[in-house]
C-alpha cells in the first residue's frame, strides 16, 4: 500500500522535470522538436487570459493535444513494467497520469476553476516569467526545488502540498516544511518579489 503514495511523489517529480525539461528547455533549443507546439500552448493561453480552446478538440485536430495525450499513453506503457513487482506503485502512476490530463485539460476550458484549484499553474502561465511553476497537478516539487513563484493573479496555496488542511495539521507542516527547505523558501520569496515587480513594470521573461 505504501507504494501507492510513493507513486504519486515519483509521478509529481516527472511532471515537474518533464515540463521543465521536454517541453521548455528542449524546443527552445531544437525549433524542430515535437514539443515546439508547448510554446504555441501558452501564447494561446496567455493571448486569452489562460484559456485554451484546443482541449475541447480531438487529439486528431490538434497537435499539441496529440503530443500530450501520446506523451501521457507512452508514460503509462513505460510505468507498466513495474507493475509485477511494485502494483501498488503502478497504480499511483497510472492515477498520475490520468489526473494529469483531467486536471489541465479541465484548467484550461475553466481558468476560474485553475485561478483557484491550481494556482500554481495558472500563475505559470500569467506570471512575468513563464520559466517557473512545473508543476500542474500539486505543486510539491515546485516548494522542494524552489521553482514556486505566487502571484496576486491567483488564490494562492496556503501549504506546499496544495490540499485543503484541516489547521491543526496545515500550521505544523507549513513550519517544518520552511525548517527543512528554507533555501528552497528563500528562492520562492525572492522570485515571487521579483515577479511582482516585473508585472508593475510590464516586463516580460522570454520562454525558455
Amino acid at each position: 500500500m505504501l507504494g501507492f503514495p510513493i507513486g504519486l511523489f515519483v509521478a509529481n517529480g516527472i511532471e515537474w522535470y518533464a515540463h521543465k525539461v521536454w517541453l521548455h528547455e528542449y524546443p527552445s533549443k531544437y525549433r524542430n522538436s515535437p514539443f515546439f507546439t508547448h510554446i504555441a500552448h501558452h501564447k494561446r493561453a496567455r493571448l486569452n487570459a489562460f484559456h485554451d480552446e484546443g482541449y475541447a478538440e480531438s487529439m486528431f485536430k490538434n497537435a499539441e493535444i496529440y503530443n500530450e495525450k501520446t506523451a501521457l499513453i507512452g508514460l503509462a506503457g513505460a510505468a507498466t513494467i513495474f507493475l509485477p513487482v511494485a502494483p501498488f506503485f503502478t497504480a499511483g502512476l497510472y492515477y498520475s497520469i490520468h489526473n494529469y490530463w483531467k486536471v489541465h485539460a479541465r484548467s484550461h476550458l475553466d481558468p476560474e476553476y485553475a485561478r483557484k484549484r491550481i494556482p500554481w499553474h495558472y500563475d505559470h502561465h500569467m506570471t512575468s516569467n513563464q520559466n517557473a511553476n512545473w508543476c500542474v497537478t500539486r505543486p510539491w516539487f515546485d516548494y522542494i526545488m524552489g521553482t514556486r513563484v505566487t502571484t496576486d493573479a491567483s488564490v494562492t496555496e496556503t501549504n506546499p502540498l496544495g490540499m485543503k488542511l484541516p489547521g491543526w495539521i496545515e500550521k505544523p507542516l507549513n513550519r517544518t516544511s520552511r525548517r527543512l527547505l528554507k533555501k528552497s523558501y528563500l528562492k520562492i520569496k525572492q522570485n515571487s518579489q521579483h515577479d511582482r515587480s516585473s508585472l508593475a513594470k510590464g516586463i516580460e521573461v522570454e520562454l525558455a
